[in-house]
């Protein structure tokens, strides 16, 4: 798969790099401006695009949706062509399916790199067509047919565009498909992915984390039982994965973070947060994704007692002191030090388990075992 893509790219004259452990992405340089590069220099004057590691993701995407449907059915969108790296790979791993790519051309070169698309496609015998416009309003030009297997979204990088994104794309899914969200950790889109699982959960979508991915990829999965019985036994969470995203951006390489707790919420464990306010955001994709991991959120304000927040119930303070939750998370940041004081003076057998830990500011990242 990937020597002939990189065969077909260097046929045009493009040096093709893979990354490694300094370098997370692979990287794309017209040959005569090619120059050999420093140890955490960005592989590419031009282009860098997925990691090998997503593009092991592709293939087990691939397998999954050949086990899931006829080669008839499958077909494949990518929103963020670029240079046409991940195109590529969806075409060659689904061929021969048909593959749709929509790509703004604002990027630096991305109109060189539709061209580059097309010729190596065309090398390739790939059944490839790559459409500029803007997604979503731009996708009916875009798209050759009604339902898509396969959806990669790569396009523009704000919490705002990947929920534009999704709501464009819902109604193109097939019945057993994939949405593979690139990027989501590396450029802290949490917020938009949170919304995307919103939108996504009521047309049977399930969600997923890939944190063994360099730049925190998600999934959007519906009916592909090899796939997720898989992500279920290995994907336990994003932002506890957040900080390793950024290796390889500045230099140097980000310090660990000795200030950051995280709590790992074992197998039939409960967790309890303290603070229903707009801090409790900052835990919704954990609530979320686990809601019978959560044993109650305790608040002072009496107007929000005894309503909920992402699906879970607002408890009185003063009910703490019987709580059966195995740990507690402050999530009222302003107000540390006196949550911390009240649950010791009601729940003081949880004050070893009280998050974040005595001394920290930081907020915890919260993340379950996965079950295997």
């Amino acid at each position: 798969m990937l020597p002939s893509i990189i065969d077909a790219y260097s046929k045009e004259n493009f040096v093709f790099e893979l990354g490694s452990p300094s370098i997370l992405w692979t990287g794309l340089t017209p040959r005569e401006e090619w120059q050999p590069r420093w140890r955490y220099d960005t592989p590419s004057y031009r282009q860098i695009a997925i990691s090998i590691r997503d593009a092991w993701f592709f293939m087990l995407v691939s397998d999954a949706l050949k086990q899931a449907n006829t080669p008839s059915q499958n077909k494949s969108l990518i929103i963020g062509n670029s240079f046409g790296i991940s195109t590529m790979l969806v075409a060659e791993l689904m061929k021969p399916s048909p593959v749709d790519a929509i790509d703004a051309e604002t990027s630096m070169g991305s109109d060189e790199g539709s061209q580059l698309t097309k010729r190596v496609a065309k090398r390739l015998g790939l059944d490839v067509q790559v459409t500029k416009g803007f997604s979503p309003q731009d996708l009916d030009s875009a798209c050759r047919h009604d339902k898509y297997t396969l959806i990669f979204v790569d396009g523009e990088h704000t919490n705002e565009q990947i929920v534009k994104d999704f709501i464009g794309i819902k109604d193109r899914l097939a019945e057993n498909c994939i949405v593979f969200f690139h990027d989501v950790g590396l450029r802290d889109m949490d917020e938009g992915w949170l919304k995307v699982r919103q939108l996504a959960q009521p047309l049977g979508l399930t969600g997923y984390d890939m944190s063994a991915t360099d730049s925190g990829s998600t999934l959007l999965v519906r009916n592909v039982p090899a796939l997720e019985k898989m992500l279920k036994q290995s994907c336990p969470g994003l932002r506890a994965f957040n900080d390793t995203y950024h290796a390889g951006i500045a230099l140097p390489l980000p310090p660990l973070r000795p200030d950051t707790d995280t709590l790992v919420v074992r197998e039939n464990k409960k967790v309890a947060f303290f603070g229903a306010g707009n801090d409790l955001t900052h835990y919704a994709h954990f609530i979320l994704s686990h809601p019978d991991s959560i044993e109650a959120i305790y608040d002072d304000d009496p107007t929000k007692i005894g309503t909920s927040r992402f699906g879970i119930e607002i408890k009185p303070t003063s009910q703490i002191e019987s709580t059966s939750a195995d740990s507690i998370v402050i999530s009222t940041h302003s107000y540390l030090n006196q949550a911390r004081a009240k649950i010791n003076t009601l729940a003081p057998q949880l004050i070893a388990h009280t998050y974040p830990r005595d001394g920290l500011a930081v907020p915890t990242r919260v993340v379950k075992t996965p079950i295997m």
